[in-house]
């Protein structure tokens, strides 16, 4: 099994981070939810939050202002008005 997954955050101006990461922890409308890589398939919504990627390098933090974020077990796209 593949040790990180892509993830792309896409904003009204553009690609806001494109890149591998280890893991995403994002807070849903249900609750903060991890996703690794080989997650199941999932579409969610998100709230205001930062959206926060675990790197090789540690961790990046990224403000969201709210959005959709679909998994799938190598791709994690989200998509937000900021």
């Amino acid at each position: 099994m593949n040790k990180t997954l892509r993830v792309e955050i896409i904003t009204p101006e553009g690609k806001l981070f494109a890149g591998q990461v280890r893991m995403v922890i994002a807070r849903a409308t249900t609750g903060e939810m991890g996703v690794l890589p080989g997650h199941a398939p999932l579409i969610t919504l998100l709230e205001s939050r930062p959206v926060r990627l675990l790197t090789g390098e540690g961790e990046q933090q990224l403000m969201v202002q709210g959005g959709v974020m679909k998994v799938n077990p190598e791709l994690v796209t989200i998509i937000t008005g900021s």
